[in-house]
C-alpha cells in the first residue's frame, strides 16, 4: 500500500484503512455486551427515567442531561444501542475535528482514529466524549485568542467549557486550570467576560434544573457540595470512590503519545500548554480513571500535531495498535462471554485488577434479563423490594425493558421506613473555639429520601441478587438463575 502523509488529501489506499478503522470500531461497540461501567447506570439509568421506561425511584445521576437529551433514542427503540452510536458519533466528531484544526493533518487523523482512548470509550454510555468534544474546541479557540488577543475566540472558548459543564462536572476543575494558565496575564476584564460566557454555557442545565428541581443552581451545588464531601468524609459510605491507583495510572500515561513527553524539553515555548495540561493531568491521577484521559489526549494531539515526522508517527503508530488491543481485549471476549461473573461487564483495568479471568458461556445480565422476563409472568404487576445491598434495585432496573413489573424499591428506602427515618447520611462541621465565644457557628448537610409515596406495608415479595434478601418476614420461595425470589 501507499501512502504520502505530507499531503492533505487521501488517497485510496489511505481512504480505505480510515474506513476499515472506523467500522471495525462501530462493529465493536455494537456487538459487546459490555456498556461501562463507573457510573453508567447513572447515565443510563436518567435516559430511561425520561423515557417513561424505568421502573424505579433515580438514585442520582452525575447528568441529567445527557439522559434528557438522550430520552427519545430509548422511546425509538427499547435497548441502549442507540446510546453507544451515540458515543460513537462523537468521538467520530473529535477525530474529524483535530484533522481540521489540525489543517487537515493526515498524521493527526490516523493517530486520533486509532488511538486506545477512542477505542477503549467507545462502547461506554456517559457524556465524556460529548464533553471532550467541548473541550477540544474550547482549549483551540482560546489558544487563538491568546495568539491574537481576539475576544470573540474568548468568549466561543467559555461557553463550550460551560456547555460541556453541563454534561460532564469535572470540565469545574479544567476550567479553573484553563483560567490559571492562559488568562493570568491578561485583562480583568477578559476574565469576566470568560466567566460570563461559562454560564451562558450553563444555561441548558439550569434550565432544566429549574424544570425538574424548580431549582437553576442544583447541579451545581450538588457537585461541588459533592466533591466537598468526598474529600472531607470519603462520600456517604465512609470511604473514598476517588484516589490514586497505580496500575490506572500507568494506563493513562500510556494513552499520551511519546512526542508529548519531549514537549517538556521546549517547556518556554510551550508554556501555557504544558501547564494547563500538567494541571488536567494531575487532576485526573488523582482519580485514576482511564476513561477521564479522553478528555485531554485529543488536546494533546492537537498540540504535538504539526510536529510530528514520520518516524515519530510510524513509531507511535505501533504503540498505538497495541495498546488498542490490550485496552480492546474484554470487549472482544464479551461479545460472546461474560466475565468473572460481573453484571456490568469488565473493561480492561477491572480485568488486571482482579487477577483472574474467568468466563461464563451467558452473561450475569443476561441471565438477569431471563429471570426477570420469568419474574414478570409468575407474578405480574407487583412491586419487589431488592436487595441486600442499598443500590441492588438499580441493576434490575436498568436491564428490565418489559411493562409488567411496577417498580424496584431499595431495601434501604424499606429499612428508612421500617425505622420511620429519613436521613441517609449527615455530617456536621463545628470549629472548636479556644477562646469564651458565645455563639458558635457550625454547618451541616447530607443526603436525605426524597418525597416517598410507596406503602412499603403492602409489599409482599423481595428479589435478592446471588442469595435471599435478608429480610425479617420474608422466606425464599423460588431460585431462578441468579435472583432468589421471596415473599413476606
Amino acid at each position: 500500500m501507499s501512502f504520502n502523509l505530507e499531503t492533505r488529501e487521501f488517497n485510496k489506499n489511505e481512504k480505505i484503512i480510515v474506513t476499515i478503522g472506523v467500522v471495525i470500531l462501530i462493529l465493536i461497540t455494537l456487538l459487546t455486551n459490555y456498556f461501562g461501567s463507573t457510573d453508567v447506570g447513572d447515565y443510563a439509568d436518567s435516559a430511561k427515567y425520561f423515557a417513561g421506561k424505568f421502573h424505579a425511584d433515580l438514585r442520582n445521576s452525575h447528568s441529567y442531561l445527557y439522559g434528557f437529551l438522550h430520552a427519545p433514542l430509548l422511546k425509538i427503540l427499547d435497548s441502549f444501542i442507540l446510546l453507544k452510536l451515540s458515543s460513537i458519533f462523537f468521538l467520530l466528531l473529535i477525530i474529524y475535528s483535530l484533522y481540521i484544526m489540525s489543517n487537515k493533518n493526515k498524521k493527526v487523523l490516523l493517530l486520533s482514529l486509532f488511538s486506545p482512548i477512542i477505542w477503549y470509550m467507545a462502547p461506554w454510555i456517559s457524556p465524556i466524549p460529548i464533553a471532550s468534544l467541548c473541550l477540544l474546541w474550547a482549549y483551540y479557540f482560546i489558544k487563538r485568542y491568546d495568539k491574537t488577543d481576539n475576544i470573540k475566540f474568548l468568549l466561543a472558548s467559555g461557553f463550550l467549557i460551560g456547555l460541556g459543564w453541563t454534561f460532564w462536572n469535572t470540565i469545574m476543575f479544567i476550567a479553573v486550570f484553563m483560567v490559571l494558565s492562559f488568562l493570568c496575564n491578561k485583562k480583568l476584564a477578559d476574565f469576566i467576560y470568560f466567566s460570563v460566557f461559562i454560564l451562558i454555557g450553563l444555561l441548558p442545565i439550569m434550565i432544566l434544573d429549574y424544570r425538574l428541581f424548580h431549582f437553576p443552581f442544583y447541579s451545581l451545588i450538588k457537585t461541588t457540595a459533592g466533591n466537598f464531601s468526598i474529600m472531607l468524609f470519603g462520600g456517604i459510605y465512609g470511604s473514598s470512590s476517588s484516589s490514586f491507583n497505580l496500575l490506572a495510572t500507568i494506563l493513562i500515561l500510556l494513552t499520551f503519545p511519546l512526542a508529548y513527553w519531549k514537549f517538556y524539553k521546549s517547556f518556554k515555548e510551550y508554556k501555557k500548554d504544558l501547564i494547563f495540561l500538567s494541571l488536567c493531568l494531575l487532576l485526573i491521577i488523582s482519580n485514576s480513571q482511564l476513561r477521564y484521559a479522553l478528555a485531554l489526549v485529543p488536546m494533546v494531539y492537537l498540540l504535538i500535531g504539526n510536529s510530528l515526522t514520520n518516524k515519530q508517527f510510524k513509531k507511535q503508530m505501533i504503540l498505538s495498535l497495541i495498546l488498542l488491543l490490550i485496552f480492546i481485549f474484554p470487549y472482544i471476549i464479551q461479545l460472546k462471554y461474560g466475565i468473572n461473573g460481573s453484571v456490568s461487564g469488565s473493561e480492561i483495568t477491572g480485568l488486571i485488577a482482579e487477577h483472574h479471568l474467568n468466563l461464563d458461556r451467558e452473561s450475569y445480565s443476561s441471565l438477569i434479563k431471563q429471570d426477570l422476563s420469568d419474574i414478570e409472568k409468575d407474578y405480574k404487576n407487583e412491586s419487589f423490594l431488592v436487595g441486600n445491598g442499598a443500590d441492588d434495585y438499580e441493576p434490575l432496573a436498568y436491564l428490565y425493558w418489559g411493562n409488567g413489573i411496577n417498580s424496584f424499591l431499595s431495601v434501604q428506602d424499606y429499612d428508612l421506613f421500617l425505622k420511620n427515618q429519613t436521613i441517609i447520611f449527615q455530617k456536621t462541621i463545628m470549629p472548636m473555639p479556644r477562646i469564651p465565644e458565645r455563639r458558635q457557628i457550625w454547618i451541616s448537610g447530607g443526603i436525605s429520601r426524597g418525597n416517598d409515596h410507596t406503602d412499603y406495608s403492602s409489599i409482599k415479595y423481595a428479589i435478592g441478587i446471588n442469595q435471599p434478601v435478608k429480610i425479617d418476614g420474608f422466606s425464599v420461595v423460588k431460585k431462578y438463575n441468579l435472583l432468589y425470589l421471596s415473599k413476606r
